[in-house]
Formats: C-alpha cells, sequence, structure tokens
C-alpha cells in the first residue's frame, strides 16, 4: 500500500467545505487522477472520469471526522444500512454515528454486483470490513509520523489514535490534506482482498450488538423519500397501455376524449398516455381505445405441468453418486411422488415506478427501485446503443422488490427511458396494481419427481431427484421488448440448488431440465410468461420437494423425521440448528402421522421439521399447526426456525429477516398462486391473489446458534427454504394427507381431507 499526500492541489474552494480527506483507492486509478479523485470523494463533487466510479470510491475519512462508505449494494428493507455501517464503525474504530452511507448511485459508488437477501453481508460486507482495514492502518501509519510511536504501540478508540498521553484524531491526520492511500482492490465472487488483516472477532465491540436501524425513524415519520415520490423539474407522468394477451400486437390506436389534457404516445407496442399532472393520464389510460390482435400461446393453469414436461429442454445433472437405477431395482422397497410448485408474484405493495431522462447529448439519468443500479445502467446503455458512461442511475428507495427489480432490469424505468427519449423531457411511469399483478416477471413454477429405494432395514439406498423448472432468471426489461428492440435474453439454467448432499445417500441422482419461458415462440414472438429471482429462487422450490420427500421415507419407513434426518447427517453445523429448533420448539418424538389428532373444538394438529443449507447459512424449522377438516383452513399455531449464519452482525435484525421470512413464506405455501388463460394472467388484484391476513398470523420464534469464527453468510433468504415442507408435514402429521400442489388452500385441504 502506498500514501501520498499532495496538500497543494486542493482547491482553497474544496478544502473551506471539507477540510481534507484520505480516500482508500486502487492502483488502477492513474496516479494523474488520483488527487481530483480524492477531491471529488471529499466534497461531494463528480469524479473526473466516470470510468474510474469502479476503482476510486470505496471508502474517505474527513476532516470533521465523517466516515463515508460507498456501495452499490441498496436497503432493501432488510437493514442493510445499518450493518454494513456497523462493519466499517468497527473495523475503523470510529463511533458508529460517524459512519454515513451513500448507496446505489452509479456515479460514485462501485460496482459490488446484485444486492440478493443472501448476498449483501457475505459479499459488500467483507469488501466493507476488508478496505476499512486498509484505511486503518492507512491512519495508524500517518498518527505513527505524527506522534513519533512505532504504529504497534497505538491504541484507537472513536476515532482518536492514543499513546499515553499522546493523541491525535483522524480528522487532525487529513486536515488540509488530499491523502490517497493506494491499495491492491480486487474484486471478485469471493470478495475483497487486500493487503491489511481485519480485527479478530474477539476484538469486536460493535458487532453483534442489536444497533436499532438507522432507516426506520425516517419512514416512520414520512422523510424517506421513495422512488414513487421522486419529481423533477418538467417532468411528465405517463400510464401504459399494455396487451390485453401477453403476445398481443397494436392493430389500431383511437383517439383520447375531446377535451383530454394528455396525449398518446405509440412505440411499437409500447403504447403511452402522457400528461403534466398525473390524474390527465390515469383517465387519458382508461378511456384510450386500442385494439389488439389475438394470442393464445399459453396453456391454462390447469395445463401448464403438462405443457412444461413436453417442452424441449436441456437436461442438467447436478449430482450423481453411486449407481441410482441399479440400486433403486434391486430395492425391497420404493417410494416415488411429484410435488408442483406454482408460478408466483412478487406482490411489491407499491407497484413499479421509475423516472427516466433521456437528453439530446445523450446523457441520460433513471431514477429507481432496482435492486442492481450498475446492472440497470448497463441494460439502459444497450438498449439506447451508448455508452454505460453517458447513463447515471439514481437508486431511492422502494417497496419490497424480493428479486423483482434484481438482475438488469427495471420494467417501468425501461418504459420511461422511451418514453423520455421520444418527448425530450423527463418522463415518470407509475404502473397500477393490475399492470403489477399482470406484467410483472413472476417466480417460476416447478415440478419435481422424486424417487426412493430402502433396504429390508429401511434405510435408504436409493435417492432421486429430477426437476422441471421454467428460468429463475430469463427476463428482458419489457420497455424494449414492446417497442421491439431487443429480443429476451439466453435461457439460463435451473437456478440455485440444495441437494440432499448434506445427507448421506449411497446412490443419488439430482437432474434439472432446464425449460424456457410457456409460451415462448422466439419465430413468432419474444416473450412468454416472464421469470425472475423470487427469494430464495430455486432453492425455495428444490427443498420443498426434497425435505417433504424425506419425510414421506421416514413416514414409510416409521421413524421419527427429525431421528431419520439426524441419522443422514454427519455435518455438527446441521445437527446443531436442528437440534437447536427442536429443544425450543418442545419436539415431540414420534411417527408421522399423529395418532391423536383431534382437539376438542373440531381441529386437529400437527407438527413438521425441515432443514437447509442457503449459501453458507444452516437453518432449520418446526411448525406446528391446526387443521379444521369441515373448512379446510390451516392456522399455523407456532414457528421455530434456529438458524446458524456464522458471526452475526445485528442479531435483532437477524431475527427480523427470520421473521419476515416464516410470514412472507407461509403467504406463499398457503395462499398464492398466478393463474393464467391461454392469454395472460387472470389474477390481477389482491382479491384473486390473495395474501397471508394479520390473524393468519403464527407466533414465531428464534434461536440464533452462534458460530461467531466463521465468516457471516445471508439471513435474508435460508429460513424461506424451510417452511414449505414443514407446513406440508405438519398437515400430514393432522390429518394422515399428503399435500405436494402448492399452495395449500383451504378448498385443497378440504378436497384432500375428503371432508
Amino acid at each position: 500500500m502506498s500514501i501520498t499526500e499532495e496538500p497543494g492541489k486542493l482547491s482553497r474552494r474544496s478544502l473551506l467545505k471539507a477540510g481534507g480527506a484520505l480516500v482508500v483507492m486502487s492502483a488502477a486509478v492513474p496516479a494523474a487522477l488520483r488527487t481530483s479523485v480524492a477531491e471529488a470523494a471529499a466534497t461531494g463533487m463528480p469524479f473526473p472520469s466516470p470510468e474510474l466510479t469502479d476503482l476510486s470510491t470505496w471508502l474517505t475519512v474527513r476532516a470533521d471526522g465523517i466516515v463515508t462508505w460507498r456501495t452499490g449494494h441498496v436497503e432493501l428493507g432488510q437493514g442493510n444500512r445499518t450493518a454494513l455501517a456497523q462493519m466499517v464503525a468497527e473495523e475503523l474504530d470510529v463511533a458508529f454515528d460517524k459512519v454515513t452511507l451513500v448507496m446505489g448511485n452509479t456515479d460514485v459508488t462501485p460496482d459490488q454486483g446484485v444486492t440478493a437477501a443472501s448476498s449483501t453481508i457475505a459479499r459488500a460486507g467483507v469488501q466493507a470490513r476488508l478496505i476499512a482495514a486498509e484505511a486503518r492502518a492507512t491512519l495508524l501509519s500517518l498518527a505513527s509520523k505524527r506522534l513519533r510511536v512505532p504504529a504497534d504501540e497505538l491504541t484507537v478508540e472513536n476515532g482518536v489514535v492514543r499513546h499515553g498521553s499522546k493523541k491525535v484524531s483522524y480528522g487532525q491526520l487529513v486536515h488540509g490534506k488530499a491523502l490517497t492511500a493506494v491499495t491492491p482492490i480486487v474484486i471478485d465472487g469471493q470478495g475483497t482482498h487486500v493487503g491489511a488483516t481485519p480485527k479478530s472477532f474477539t476484538e469486536y465491540t460493535l458487532v453483534g450488538r442489536s444497533v436499532p436501524r438507522v432507516d426506520i425513524v425516517d419512514k416512520v415519520s414520512q422523510k424517506t423519500v421513495f422512488v414513487h415520490d421522486v419529481r423533477v423539474p418538467d417532468m411528465l407522468h405517463a400510464r401504459i397501455v399494455h396487451p390485453k394477451g401477453i403476445g398481443s400486437t397494436v392493430v389500431s390506436v383511437g383517439r383520447l376524449p375531446s377535451g383530454s389534457n394528455a396525449q398518446v404516445v405509440q412505440l411499437g407496442n409500447l403504447i403511452a398516455v402522457v400528461a403534466e399532472h398525473e390524474w390527465d393520464a390515469v383517465k387519458g389510460a382508461a378511456n384510450l381505445p386500442v385494439t389488439w390482435s389475438d394470442w393464445n400461446g399459453l396453456p391454462t393453469t390447469e395445463d401448464w405441468p403438462a405443457a412444461m414436461r413436453a417442452i424441449p429442454s436441456n437436461v442438467m445433472t447436478h449430482a450423481s453418486q453411486g449407481d441410482f437405477d441399479s440400486a433403486f431395482a434391486s430395492a425391497a422397497a420404493t417410494l416415488a411422488a411429484t410435488y408442483q410448485t406454482p408460478f408466483e408474484n412478487h406482490g411489491m405493495i407499491g407497484p413499479s415506478c421509475a423516472v427516466a431522462d433521456v437528453r439530446s447529448e445523450d446523457s441520460v439519468t433513471v431514477w429507481s427501485a432496482t435492486q442492481y443500479p450498475q446492472g440497470l445502467r448497463n441494460g439502459v446503455a444497450q438498449m439506447l446503443n451508448i455508452s454505460p458512461q453517458q447513463v447515471e442511475v439514481l437508486w431511492f428507495d422502494g417497496s419490497g422488490p424480493y428479486g423483482r427489480l434484481s438482475a438488469n432490469y427495471d420494467d417501468a424505468a425501461s418504459e420511461a427511458v422511451f418514453l423520455s427519449q421520444k418527448l425530450g423531457k423527463p418522463v415518470r411511469v407509475q404502473w397500477s396494481r393490475e399492470d403489477e399483478h399482470i406484467w410483472e416477471p413472476h417466480g417460476p413454477g416447478t415440478l419435481h419427481d422424486m424417487a426412493a429405494g430402502f433396504d429390508e432395514s429401511g434405510d435408504v439406498i436409493a435417492w432421486k431427484h429430477d426437476a422441471f423448472m421454467a428460468p429463475n432468471n430469463d427476463s428482458t426489461m419489457l420497455g424494449p421488448l414492446l417497442v421491439g428492440v431487443q429480443m429476451p435474453n439466453q435461457r439460463k439454467p435451473v437456478g440455485s440448488w440444495t441437494g440432499p448432499d448434506l445427507y448421506q445417500f449411497p446412490n443419488l441422482l439430482e437432474l434439472a431440465h432446464q425449460i424456457p419461458e410457456l409460451g415462448a415462440d422466439t419465430s413468432a414472438y419474444p416473450f412468454g410468461i416472464r421469470t425472475t429471482f423470487l427469494r430464495s429462487p430455486g432453492q425455495y422450490q428444490i427443498t420443498f420437494a426434497q425435505e417433504a420427500f424425506v419425510d414421506e421415507i421416514a413416514a414409510k419407513t416409521g421413524q421419527d423425521p427429525l431421528r431419520f434426518r439426524l441419522k443422514l447427517l454427519s455435518d455438527t453445523r446441521a445437527i446443531a440448528v436442528l437440534q437447536a429448533a427442536a429443544k425450543a420448539a418442545k419436539w415431540e418424538s414420534r411417527p408421522s402421522p399423529k395418532k391423536d389428532a383431534s382437539t376438542s373444538n373440531g381441529t386437529v394438529t400437527g407438527q413438521g421439521v425441515a432443514f437447509v443449507v442457503r449459501d453458507g447459512t444452516y437453518a432449520a424449522g418446526v411448525v406446528k399447526l391446526e387443521v379444521t377438516p369441515a373448512t379446510g383452513q390451516v392456522l399455523l399455531t407456532e414457528v421455530t426456525v434456529a438458524q446458524d449464519q456464522g458471526q452475526m452482525i445485528n442479531p435483532r435484525a437477524i431475527e427480523h429477516q427470520i421473521s419476515s421470512c416464516v410470514l412472507q413464506t407461509a403467504s406463499r405455501v398457503l395462499h398464492e398462486e398466478v393463474k393464467f388463460d391461454t392469454a395472460n394472467i387472470t389474477t390481477a388484484d389482491w382479491e384473486s391473489y390473495p395474501l397471508l391476513r394479520m390473524d393468519e398470523t403464527p407466533t414465531i420464534n428464534t434461536v440464533l446458534v452462534p458460530n461467531p469464527g466463521i465468516a457471516p453468510s445471508g439471513v435474508g433468504e435460508p429460513a424461506v427454504n424451510v417452511m414449505p415442507s414443514a407446513i406440508s408435514s405438519a398437515i400430514f402429521d393432522a390429518t394422515g394427507v399428503r399435500l405436494r400442489t402448492m399452495p395449500f388452500t383451504a378448498d385443497v385441504v378440504k378436497a384432500a381431507t375428503g371432508s
């Protein structure tokens, strides 16, 4: 690492404003630009070259003691702002309230990949920790020279370096200077590797504490500016008239009623009504006569499983061990079952919204709640055939997307970009609830054929999982598809897969059929039912089938489901979370189904257990519930989740994440299903696509298994995966009926139990 001090090159205005700064940057930044980069970082001025954004904008320590961490990751309502600030403050030994975050502004933050529930702390957080450690080492080197004391004899507390009676603050060390600490920064999938060594977890005083979230007060007091609140000068409001069917094309566009204050814009199959006032655009879109061609390229909701099996697909072998076919053929007993999960909505309470300003000089600004600002920047550049450096994306808070705005897209933003380019003014596109429910890229439907063989002792000697899955993420932004300037991305393979490799099956075969979008016919029209990541993509569906089938095996062989799992496991972390969840939930050790599950009020009760490893985090869940056979109603009474996520940054935030996983997934399992006819989605509102109600909320118990010596892993998704199979198994325990097709609605349960 090298430190350069060039105090004379800060302008007088900048020096008065900032007082000086230390900036940690990459050696890839040209030496001639390092001082101007430091000045920009200290003052908030534009960087001297947009190409330097990814290399130079990590961390700034200013003369007033404020530390700024710049991250390409964003806040999705999960506490990222708070946890990342804790990690930076801990490594720098500064007060928590001295750390500020700049998130998602593509002109001043690095590209750290998509913000996903299980990646921010494991990736961006580790990067923050290592870069902050580098900054601390740099400041101690400066302090060593100032105080004339060896660096290893210095201590730091709240940004003040001490040695006996001698002391100097970080602010004093950088005052009046533009200091650049150049270090070999490498961004990759494993984190950021730099020279300085971070603290040992035994030295932590801030990390591991339940620090109150920094964003809650402003959100509760209505001070947070959400993307829906963004207004810019000369902005026009737009409402889109989306096609009647997924593959419908425009036949004719009529006129707006006389006296309308709105105008109609047509760009291929993108039809919009635009006005200075939002309500004029809303009224105009509702009254605009548009004739669309008929398109009926989908199977119906009832027919999609058979249609999916009939689609030609690539088959990927996820795992293979031993000889499944021979072992299965020679088994003393066998078991087979098929599991099915539906297409689902992300269910953003606030529908999609974005603002775009495409200027005549081919520079673009987009205001978006995207989960990946740099990805959206690249997507917009591709749409307009310009350089990504000509596009600036400004991130704002939005409603919980859970994958809806991941990868490289924001549908509303893409439509706003084309409309702004056409009209020469900033355009705000706000979707309606119907737009969101019908046109969002949905969570994919999946099918899972399971098979197992046992020997005379009831031990599993053969295991097979054959998965048919629509793409987890094959969505191109809707705007360019409608305008006709872009085809969908290459079909992506099946997403995150967790096989039973922690379970000890001697003969195992796991296959994934990679299926394109339902209804996609690239020779005629470019897309069908678009799909994209939905909380714990792929693994949610796969774990449902695997863990529920493990329970079916336990039931067939007369074994307690918990003990059966423990017998198959050797991983100590897996065993620990299962035992912790069972103990906290007061698990009744016995085979399923329960012999006498009835209660005095006409309900039956049951318990179910499940286990998963998601992105390095171990989670186990126990569900207890009641079923009313007469009505089919399933009521979760208690859910217990034990989780080992390695080192804990903010325990309270982890507990909140687990609770959100439990509630959102209970809603998906019990209620949520996207339905469609041969033309389009038919579940267009909250009545046809219901969510979990307040009176259906269970008691949630969390057990955080401490493991501070292991690097932190994600907490936003693991508990999602234990819910479907645990609910299915608890219903089986109560009723003796195994449900294998989600959602488990009251009508489904009533029909299955024969009530």
